[in-house]
């Protein structure tokens, strides 16, 4: 009588099962971005929103807004890819935490210039995040937000405009990925089990 080894067997089923419970669990990821990405495409089409003490910046990504800043603001530069470096101030806009304000690109750094303040109208994105990828697997909040000016400041390349397919959702193909890896697994297990018995 063949027999099966148990334990590994045990491993084996469990390390399946495992796999294939990702899958599923990137397939419900899968719906959440699907119903957050129908979010952003709604906001993109919204009217413009006054930035204010208790607006939830996150639920709003993508909608034009508008922030009145303050006070002044030293600018700081951040890569921009294609586009050069970003000119980025920060805007009071009577919130607990400033708000960073994009206020347009430039193709070669230079000395910065403060800003002055003012009405500035754009739309919402996510902030740069400068935390490492190691950093950000153990810190899940969201990257800050920011307000891209449109029209830039006076003497600024535009910014770039909303893109809706940098959100990535790619939750279908890790799925497809796990429950590939646990048929793998069963079909090498079972070559293994053949060779066994042979």
């Amino acid at each position: 009588m063949k027999r099966v080894p148990i334990l590994a067997t045990l491993v084996v089923l469990a390390a399946v099962a495992t796999m294939v419970a990702l899958g599923v669990w990137q397939l419900g990821r899968a719906k959440e971005k699907e119903a957050a990405i129908a979010e952003v495409v709604r906001n993109v089409k919204a009217s413009r929103i006054d930035v204010a003490p208790g607006l939830d910046l996150q639920a709003n990504l993508f909608r034009p807004a508008r922030a009145r800043c303050e006070r002044r603001s030293p600018t700081r530069l951040t890569g921009a890819g294609k586009y050069g470096f970003r000119i980025i101030a920060d805007c009071s806009a009577g919130l607990n935490q400033p708000l960073a304000v994009q206020l347009g690109t430039v193709r070669q750094p230079k000395e910065g210039q403060a800003f002055e303040g003012g009405v500035v109208n754009g739309y919402l994105a996510q902030a740069p995040d400068n935390r490492s990828l190691l950093r950000q697997l153990f810190d899940h909040r969201p990257a800050g937000m920011m307000i891209v000016a449109d029209p830039p400041l006076a003497g600024l390349a535009a910014n770039p405009p909303a893109d809706l397919d940098s959100i990535p959702n790619n939750h279908k193909s890790y799925a497809v990925q796990w429950f590939a890896f646990a048929a793998i697994a069963l079909v090498i297990y079972a070559l293994a089990l053949r060779r066994r018995w042979a």
